[in-house]
């Protein structure tokens, strides 16, 4: 069994660390050893490493470039970093922010799609397109499932 380090997480008090593995017996806590000795380590409460992510903060010899953006002082999220297709982008955009799906899909299309090389007036048409077929997908037939009684 190959036992792998899940991620790392700091408490908020910063006096623990929570080191969490795949095998539960494999984690473990480091604590700082400034700490004072009346302190209690059992009343804090740990965030999954799973909802934790960390920023990735450019180099300093590309500082320059981001004077302006927020990326100089805040980095771009690691997971943000790992997506590598459209669906993937979609569903990134999806769990972090609040935009409708519909956009998200269009961001991620945009940024890891060929929606970048798309010109005003065909990004225009696209949206048609999608309306069009929102449309024909609302069907007036509807099918009612459940028992069916004939009297004679």
């Amino acid at each position: 069994m190959v036992v792998e380090i899940r991620g790392v997480v700091k408490s908020e008090d910063n006096n623990q660390v929570l080191y969490e593995a795949t095998d539960p017996k494999a984690s473990y806590v480091l604590m700082n050893p400034e700490t004072a000795d009346s302190y209690s380590p059992a009343c804090i409460e740990w965030v999954s490493p799973d909802k934790v992510d960390y920023n990735v903060l450019p180099p300093d010899k590309m500082e320059s470039k981001y004077t302006e953006s927020m990326v100089k002082h805040h980095g771009v999220p690691l997971s943000y970093l790992q997506i590598n297709n459209v669906a993937d982008g979609a569903a990134w955009y999806q769990a972090t922010t609040k935009y409708p799906v519909e956009v998200c899909e269009m961001l991620a299309r945009y940024e890891w799609g060929d929606l970048k090389y798309t010109t005003k007036k065909e990004f225009k048409n696209l949206a048609k397109k999608t309306k069009r077929k929102e449309e024909k997908s609302k069907s007036i037939l509807k099918v009612k499932k459940g028992p069916v009684i004939v009297e004679f």
